[in-house]
C-alpha cells in the first residue's frame, strides 16, 4: 500500500535532472495549485476571487505576523483576504514559499515579487532566500526588472550589500534610459544614492562633452520636484476575516 502511492507520488512529482547536477529543471505538474482544503490545508488566503489552501504553521514559521494572527489571536484568524493582489501573483508567491511537494526556485521574473509581499508579511527566511539570490544573479536582470527588485530590496535592507550592487547597476544605465524609469515609487533616499553614485562614476571619466551629464542632473532635479507625498499608513485590521490591502510603502 505505501510503496504503491510512493511510486504514484514518484510518478506525479518527477524530476528532469541536466547535465550540471545543479541546474534542476521541474516540471510544471510538480508545483501545486493549493485550490483544495485538506486536514492541514485549513487557512484560506483569498486573492480577488480566488481561494488558495495553505498550512497555517509553514506559515507561523516564515512569519510572525502569521503566527500572531493565526495562533496567537483569540480567536484565530483563519482567512487572508488580499486585494491588492492578483490570483496568478498569489499563487507564484505561495509556490515559492512552500514545499509541496517542490518549492518553485527564484527566478528574475517573480524575485520582486517575493521580496514584496514576503517584506509585507515580515517573513525574514523568505528575504534571505530572495536577497542571496539578487546578490549572484543581479546581472542577469533587465532594466526594468532591476527597477523592481530595487524598489523591492529598498523596502526590507536599503543597508545591505545587495542593495549596494543594486544601486551601482542602476547608475550604470544610460542617462536617457534612466530618466525613463518610474523613479517616483523609489524611496527618495535611494534615489540619492543613485544620483550621487552616478556622479561619483562620471567624475572618475575622461569628460569628452562640455554638457556630459546635464540630462541626469535636469532629470534628477524634476524628479524630486515632482515625488508625491507618502500616504498615511492604514491601521492593520482586528477583526476576522482579516483583511492585507496595505498600501505599499514608498
Amino acid at each position: 500500500m505505501h510503496r504503491g502511492r510512493q511510486d504514484k507520488l514518484s510518478a506525479r512529482w518527477k524530476r528532469i535532472l541536466m547535465k550540471d547536477c545543479d541546474d534542476v529543471v521541474i516540471e510544471r505538474a510538480a508545483f501545486d495549485d493549493f485550490s483544495s482544503p485538506s486536514p492541514w490545508r485549513t487557512y484560506e488566503i483569498v486573492a480577488i476571487d480566488q481561494v488558495f489552501y495553505v498550512n497555517a504553521g509553514w506559515l507561523a514559521e516564515l512569519s510572525p505576523y502569521f503566527a500572531e494572527n493565526a495562533f496567537c489571536r483569540k480567536p484565530p484568524v483563519k482567512r487572508l483576504v488580499l486585494d491588492d493582489v492578483t490570483p496568478e501573483e498569489c499563487l507564484e508567491f505561495i509556490r515559492c514559499i512552500f514545499f509541496c511537494p517542490m518549492r518553485k526556485p527564484l527566478s528574475v521574473h517573480n524575485v520582486s515579487l517575493v521580496l514584496r509581499l514576503a517584506n509585507r508579511f515580515e517573513m525574514r527566511p523568505v528575504i534571505a532566500r530572495c536577497e542571496q539570490y539578487v546578490g549572484l544573479h543581479a546581472e542577469k536582470l533587465d532594466r526594468q526588472k532591476l527597477f523592481q527588485v530595487t524598489c523591492a530590496m529598498s523596502q526590507c535592507d536599503p543597508n545591505s550589500s545587495t542593495m549596494s550592487v543594486l544601486v551601482d547597476r542602476l547608475a550604470a544605465i544610460k542617462d536617457d534610459d534612466l530618466s525613463r524609469l518610474q523613479f517616483a515609487e523609489m524611496p527618495g533616499d535611494v534615489v540619492a544614492e543613485v544620483y550621487a553614485q552616478k556622479i561619483r562614476s562620471t567624475k572618475r571619466q575622461p569628460r569628452t562633452k562640455k554638457n556630459e551629464g546635464c540630462c541626469f542632473s535636469t532629470w534628477a532635479r524634476s524628479l524630486f520636484s515632482r515625488r508625491p507625498p507618502p500616504p498615511a499608513s492604514p491601521s492593520r485590521a482586528t477583526s476576522p476575516p482579516l483583511r492585507a490591502n496595505l498600501s505599499k510603502r514608498h
